[in-house]
């Protein structure tokens, strides 16, 4: 981050954060926001935060709360799902990376560590990995930015229950006719292809999910905050990753995730979805595609899923058709 991309979050912070009094002589609003921005790239300690301007362990800590509540007001503005004219972009976008057609997001989740709460539904927050967490949902956009975050649900709530209450309906979910899965055990070459183009394309979710944790590092640590704090803290993160995204800072750099993968099974899925899933991978146009541009053994499925505007699939092979004849360059 920039100091002129630190001077704007700050003037557009600022009406958010101005106070009527002076009482109790608080901090400068530049250096509240700056202190907050310290902590989410580097995830210290509050009193080590605090000894840099001279500011108790209690103060950072509200400081931090009340910035990343004012961040989280400005999500309407910088993470947005596609309309029509972008959802026609990214499936350009998503074709020309992975020859997927169709997709408009790609959907998985991720933990976020946090301290084990002092409630009675603390074990409630202890994931699979045993650690305690919130567990997040975001879907990207070709240029790695998030188009929808979910960031409310305890460590242990399984991924299809998240996204059945979301504002939206992996492996970890169901098929349907808009959200197309890998295959878990492939046995024909048609499904082997499949999954292939299915993986490259929704491997950019994982870099976003990279991204965004290594630029904000206060993800990869434990968030010693209320449960409800930790949320705010999480989706005000992803306003700042958007914001940085759009002003086209550059990426941190990328390291070695120690989440390991988990064994999957085929999750229920709805019967129209899976049959046009098979339709799909056995389509004369995605075979005579794909198979020109994959060759050797299929890769390992990970969990994760494809969003895709498949409402109609005979409306989306003639997109297929249209990009793969190089008739729709109008888009």
């Amino acid at each position: 981050m920039s100091k002129e991309n630190a001077v704007e979050i700050i003037s557009l912070l600022e009406p958010r954060l101005s106070c009527l009094s002076l009482r109790g002589r608080p901090l400068p609003i530049s250096l509240q926001v700056l202190l907050t921005l310290r902590f989410f790239a580097s995830g210290t300690f509050h009193r080590e935060t605090g000894d840099l301007c001279g500011a108790s362990e209690a103060t950072v800590c509200r400081i931090v709360h009340k910035v990343s509540r004012a961040i989280c007001e400005l999500r309407s503005l910088y993470i947005k799902f596609p309309d029509a004219a972008d959802q026609a972009k990214y499936k350009v976008q998503f074709y020309e990376y992975g020859h997927f057609p169709g997709v408009i997001g790609c959907i998985d989740g991720c933990h976020v560590p946090v301290k084990c709460p002092s409630t009675p539904d603390a074990e409630e927050y202890r994931n699979r990995k045993n650690w305690f967490s919130i567990n997040v949902q975001g879907v990207c956009t070709p240029n790695l930015e998030f188009s929808n975050i979910v960031a409310r649900w305890k460590g242990s709530t399984h991924d299809s229950r998240i996204f059945v209450n979301s504002s939206l309906c992996d492996s970890g979910y169901g098929q349907s006719n808009f959200l197309f899965t890998p295959y878990i055990n492939p046995t024909t070459a048609e499904q082997q292809r499949y999954n292939r183009a299915h993986i490259r394309t929704r491997g950019m979710v994982e870099r976003m999910f990279g991204i965004w944790k290594n630029r904000f590092q206060c993800l990869r640590n434990t968030l010693r905050f209320r449960p409800r704090r930790c949320c705010k803290v999480i989706i005000a993160t992803a306003v700042l990753h958007n914001y940085l995204k759009q002003r086209c800072c550059p990426d941190p750099p990328m390291e070695d995730d120690d989440e390991a993968d988990v064994p999957m099974t085929e999750a229920a899925s709805d019967q129209r979805g899976l049959a046009h899933r098979v339709a799909f991978t056995y389509s004369k146009s995605l075979n005579s595609s794909v198979l020109s541009l994959f060759g050797g053994p299929p890769p390992v499925v990970n969990r994760c899923l494809l969003i895709s505007a498949f409402c109609r699939f005979k409306a989306s092979l003639r997109f297929f058709h249209r990009v793969y004849t190089g008739k729709n360059h109008s888009l």
